[in-house]
């Protein structure tokens, strides 16, 4: 396996998750670590042996021999600090969101295009089992369980978080979830989204400053709908997504990935198989 060279900024916090997993075993060699924060680099030696260490990318970057950067530092950072390492010659994993605001998303967008390099935010589930099944159902035609050509997709997820962290600045709960859920049906469907319609909002009870709920509309040149809807400030948590074609259904509640044939007749009872 390939070994990338790879220098971890932010390695406090939520900084340690790549640390402890972007491993030799992975492909990812150590090479150098940054973080403002004397007592995080301390730590994070501990974990992972007497590294080089700065208080900034560009010292890195000068100094250090590097393939790769990783990046796990706060939102409103991500942008000029993956601008700074595409700008060295390093591909770069950063950390969700990828952006606070869209000028900025596109901004980082058109640098990568120009670079040539990759640059991915973290973390996509298309690569979970539930997001992959699904994906066998709509692509692969000789699987018994093959749904035929999308019609309609209804994507739920509520999540518990009564507690912002770092999600404290506008739409923060949609840029904390594109890379999950839009980043899914990407994958599912392929590019073509035409129309989207969507709404943000806010519960008087939610200790979010900005609106923290999202629903959405979208339509897919393959004529496909989805609608969509995330609320992260929820009183339970779940999900649900059920996926109808032209041949049957399936429907996740949770975990279980269930299907029904289309049936034939009006109002008939669902003939749910796992």
């Amino acid at each position: 396996m390939k070994q990338l060279r790879t220098i971890f900024v932010g390695v406090g916090g939520r900084g340690r998750w790549p640390l402890e997993n972007a491993t030799p075993e992975r492909g990812f060699t150590p090479a150098a670590l940054v973080d403002p924060s004397t007592p995080n680099l301390e730590s994070a030696k501990e974990l992972v042996g007497d590294l080089p260490a700065f208080a900034d990318l560009a010292q890195a970057l000068a100094q250090v021999d590097a393939d790769a950067v990783i990046i796990c530092s706060p939102t409103i950072y991500h942008v000029p600090l993956s601008k700074q390492a595409l700008a060295a010659g390093k591909h770069v994993l950063v950390e969700k969101g990828m952006a606070p605001d869209l000028t900025a998303a596109r901004d980082l967008v058109a640098t990568v295009e120009a670079s040539g390099l990759a640059c991915s935010v973290a973390q996509n589930y298309r690569y979970h089992t539930m997001e992959r099944t699904i994906g066998r159902l709509l692509h692969e035609e000789t699987d018994p369980h093959y749904l035929g050509q999308p019609y309609l997709i209804e994507y739920v997820q509520h999540r518990v978080r009564p507690e912002p962290r770092t999600l404290t600045y506008p739409y923060a709960s949609l840029w904390d979830m594109s890379c999950h859920h839009f980043d899914t049906l990407h994958y599912w469907l392929g590019a073509g989204f035409q129309d989207v319609a969507g709404c943000a909002y806010a519960a008087p009870w939610s200790a979010y400053e900005h609106p923290n709920n999202t629903s959405f509309h979208l339509r897919h040149e393959r004529g496909c709908q989805i609608v969509y809807t995330h609320t992260h400030d929820a009183a339970a948590s779940d999900l649900r997504i059920r996926v109808h074609g032209e041949r049957g259904a399936c429907f996740v509640d949770g975990t279980a990935i269930r299907f029904s044939p289309r049936p034939n007749a009006n109002f008939a009872a669902n003939q749910w198989e796992d």
